[in-house]
């Protein structure tokens, strides 16, 4: 082990910020899909993946590299429209103009998703509380509800995460847990370091079921007209699995019936015995040491945008030093706290990195 050096910071605020709402889930014909690219909302308009939503909704896709256009086939339909133009044609007329149009991002082609099921005859439902896209196809009306409220749980622990619900007897969801977790593919300690973390995400999504089913269901009860759906979601990332270790950084959000806030959880494993390691295991810098490169680096970052930190940002980082937490880069280690501690909690979870060869 070495100790870390100052002259290698490179500070900058997080690049993962605290959720605004819940990742967004798609139902079509009360299926989930899964996409290998989340969708995202750019100005007010969801997009997903081409190509799965296309399948999802029973089409087959073709894709055009030199026009960069995209052609689908629906039964006796077609659909064509290319990257970057609004215009989508239908049998060869024009018959949508998309708000946001189809566009490339992280080498995904992503798609308007009203405007390509309405296209195929589909009927879109949106969830703007709980941020859930219903798309129905076939005309199969939803389940009817039951008489007793109904609580979906996992089972057990899971590799790949936690979903659970809790439903009121009338149908309405009041309460959606849902924690996705990336697995670690490499090194003799991954089944071992994939149980700890499907312990994780179970033993997280099922304690916010259990502490808060029977309230999101009360209150429901009172007022089900002004009432907001309680959820607990977010994605365990696999930020580092190389050179002998794995690491993750989890972004959770959650509303629990009086506020929406946002948690972050990080864990470094060895990838040939898959124990979890600490800092000290890492480094061999003294906590003194420590705390002098996280009190320097957290406060140059605030000099740098001060607006973005509280205004006694230095007393608040004196009495929260033991709340700095850390994940491994595919480069070095990156430190961070977070929302809420330095800075308001609209700034999001604040970082900053160091180069550093293991």
């Amino acid at each position: 082990m070495k100790k870390l050096l100052l002259g290698l910071l490179a500070s900058l605020l997080f690049c993962v910020p605290a959720f605004a709402h819940p990742p967004i889930t798609v139902f079509v014909d009360q299926v989930q899909v899964n996409f290998d690219q989340q969708p995202i909302i750019k100005d007010d308009r969801t997009l997903v993946p081409l190509r799965r939503i296309f399948e999802a909704l029973d089409a087959e896709v073709f894709w055009d590299e030199p026009s960069q256009s995209v052609t689908a086939v629906h039964g006796t339909d077609v659909i064509l429209f290319q990257i970057g133009k609004a215009e989508l044609y239908k049998n060869g007329k024009l018959t949508y103009t998309m708000p946001v149009p189809a566009q490339i991002i992280n080498d995904r082609t992503l798609v308007p998703l009203r405007a390509v099921a309405e296209s195929l005859g589909c009927d879109v439902a949106w969830d703007g509380i709980d941020y859930i896209v219903d798309i129905t196809s076939d005309g199969t009306p939803a389940a009817k509800p039951t008489d007793k409220p109904v609580y979906e749980e996992q089972d057990t622990p899971m590799s790949g995460g936690y979903a659970s619900k809790v439903t009121a007897p009338d149908g309405t969801v009041v309460l959606n847990a849902e924690l996705r977790c990336d697995e670690v593919t490499v090194g003799s300690g991954r089944t071992s370091i994939n149980g700890d973390m499907a312990n994780e995400t179970y033993g997280q999504g099922e304690g916010f079921l259990q502490a808060y089913g029977e309230r999101a269901l009360r209150e429901y009860a009172e007022n089900p007209d002004g009432f907001r759906p309680y959820y607990y979601m977010g994605t365990y990332t696999l930020m580092r699995e190389q050179d002998g270790y794995a690491s993750f950084l989890a972004a959770v959000s959650s509303y629990d019936g009086e506020e929406e806030s946002v948690q972050y959880f990080s864990h470094t494993y060895d990838l040939t015995t898959g124990k979890e390691v600490d800092l000290d295991d890492l480094v061999s810098d003294s906590r003194e040491d420590l705390e002098y490169l996280w009190t320097v680096s957290f406060l140059a970052l605030a000099d740098k945008d001060p607006d973005a930190f509280y205004s006694n940002v230095e007393k608040k980082l004196e009495k929260n030093l033991d709340q700095v937490d850390f994940y491994l880069t595919e480069d070095g280690i990156a430190f961070y706290l977070s929302p809420g501690i330095i800075a308001p909690p609209e700034t999001g979870a604040v970082s900053f990195a160091i180069t550093y060869s293991f």
